[in-house]
């Protein structure tokens, strides 16, 4: 790659390309220094920042909780084969 110098070396017989190549450096460092601008604003989130969570579109923060259990494969309520016990109605209840 060639050095800033060398390049204003080359192009010294015509000043327009001169001009042209300072700004071009110009236009970049304007445009570095938004883009650095830009990338702190959308690094900030509810969680490094005084913003409320709820303006937090793009970031992507904790993942839900996802359960440590394993399926046990048994249909919920009674299990077949297991006798239940009921209480009898009785004539005189207390």
């Amino acid at each position: 790659m060639m050095k800033r110098e060398e390049i204003l070396a080359l192009c010294a017989s015509s000043p327009e390309v001169i001009a042209y190549i300072i700004s071009l450096e110009s236009q970049i460092k304007e445009l570095t220094e938004r883009l650095t601008a830009l990338e702190s604003r959308l690094n900030q989130n509810s969680r490094n920042s005084s913003k409320p969570p709820s303006t937090d579109y793009f970031s992507k923060g904790k993942p839900n909780p996802k359960s440590l259990r394993k399926k046990s494969g048994k249909k919920p309520g009674g299990q077949e084969g297991h006798s239940g016990t009921t209480l009898e109605m009785v004539d005189n209840p207390e």
